[in-house]
């Protein structure tokens, strides 16, 4: 059932298999003017909620963008001392600019813009009031607390441990730089807010058989940047995100500065990785390190600057896009009998980092292959598998196993200690 009424800049169509689906399109007078946000997928078959939430989100970004593009744009900094100044101060200074990277700041606004919309109950008067017009002394441990009950719910959870972790760090580098404005008996009310404990969804993943069969399946329907872009999520650890919009280029694919590499880049993180392709080993002969992997690429055809990338050369983006021709792609293959099913860029990603863990790499080797910045945000990915249990094991009774070179390295090493 189609809503009588469509939110913004969306639209529908009839999918081949008669659902719906519904996407969002930033209008072609912003596109002329480099809007970083071009289209996406919203979902199928739904609901008039869930179509409203899910356009919600472009919107919001959309008009943020638009706000800021004006030049007459200065962010509401005259009600000195309140919650909402301190917001756009902080969004503007280098506390905030020098330590989230572009990709993580729409989200900090978005938040943040809701800490200060949220209204709750005063307790001298009874009265509902607006978070964002309470001076900054005022804010307690108990009016923390009471901003973060109100966003979670069954179903925001999420989104209230954003609200702590992103108010926490900004009392925490803005309180230096105005102390008169602060509490001094309690400088970080948010420290003492108190985060109900959640059962966090562990993500899947896949193994390297499952994602070259992918691959292979995806090559042969056609489809090579599907192909590739689960190579790069799975060899070379990228975030489905960074596939999308365009961190992996041709040109850094063996290109002429090094022609015996890969060069990404990790959006989130502003990392970049050069990933050797080869090496020449004692004897003289060129070892190739990836070879399933550049033989897919090679089969990938080159639609535009970018590895992966729609066929008109446009980049699939920040949307769900290239989620959903994923998912399709591993459908169809399931159903001809593959062994691909729910397949996904997130599940060959933390498929990847479980390798490097099954592999005995430590964490510094991990990190050096991943990009990761620290080691909290590294140990989260691997998976405790069947074989990591199984070489914990053998390494507890002094059982080590591997190649004749890989002993000779150990005996070798023994005997040096000794």
């Amino acid at each position: 059932m189609i809503p009588v009424e469509l939110p913004r800049y969306t639209s529908f169509k009839k999918l081949a298999d008669g659902s719906t689906g519904y996407y969002w399109t930033c209008p072609t007078r912003y596109r002329k003017r480099n809007c970083p946000y071009l289209s996406a997928a919203l979902g199928v078959n739904l609901t008039e909620r869930e179509l409203r939430d899910a356009a919600a989100l472009w919107n919001e970004r959309l008009d943020g963008w638009l706000k800021e593009q004006s030049p007459f744009h200065i962010a509401d900094t005259s009600r000195h001392g309140t919650v909402e100044w301190l917001v756009n101060t902080y969004l503007r200074h280098d506390a905030f600019l020098q330590r989230v990277s572009q990709f993580s700041r729409p989200d900090y606004r978005r938040v943040l813009d809701r800490v200060c919309s949220t209204t709750i109950k005063r307790d001298d008067t009874g009265l509902m009031a607006r978070v964002g017009d309470a001076k900054i002394a005022n804010i307690t441990v108990k009016t923390a607390t009471k901003i973060y009950e109100a966003f979670a719910d069954v179903d925001a959870m999420r989104s209230a441990e954003k609200v702590v972790t992103y108010c926490k760090a900004m009392w925490k580098r803005m309180r230096p730089h105005h102390p008169e404005l602060f509490r001094n008996d309690t400088p970080n009310p948010w420290e003492g807010v108190t985060v109900r404990k959640r059962k966090k969804h562990i993500k899947g993943h896949v193994n390297r058989e499952t994602v070259y069969a992918f691959a292979d399946g995806a090559i042969a329907g056609g489809r090579g940047e599907l192909a590739a872009a689960a190579v790069l999520a799975f060899e070379w650890l990228m975030r489905p995100s960074s596939i999308g919009a365009g961190y992996a280029a041709w040109s850094g694919y063996r290109g002429g500065d090094e022609p015996d590499k890969i060069v990404i880049g990790h959006r989130k993180t502003e990392e970049r990785a050069s990933h050797p392709l080869e090496y020449v080993d004692d004897g003289g002969r060129l070892i190739l390190l990836y070879p399933d992997a550049e033989r897919i690429l090679k089969q990938t055809p080159k639609h535009g600057l970018s590895i992966v990338c729609q066929r008109n050369g446009n980049l699939f983006r920040d949307g769900t896009r290239l989620s959903q021709e994923i998912s399709k792609m591993a459908t169809k293959l399931a159903e001809k009998g593959v062994n691909v099913e729910g397949f996904t860029l997130d599940k060959a990603r933390h498929g990847g980092m479980t390798e490097l863990e099954e592999k005995g790499l430590t964490e510094g080797q991990g990190r050096a292959l991943s990009k990761h910045r620290t080691g909290t945000a590294y140990r989260g990915y691997a998976k405790e598998t069947e074989k990591r249990v199984l070489e914990a094991t053998k390494r507890r009774f002094g059982i080590v196993e591997g190649t004749a070179s890989e002993q000779a390295f150990r005996t070798k090493k023994g005997t040096r200690s000794e």
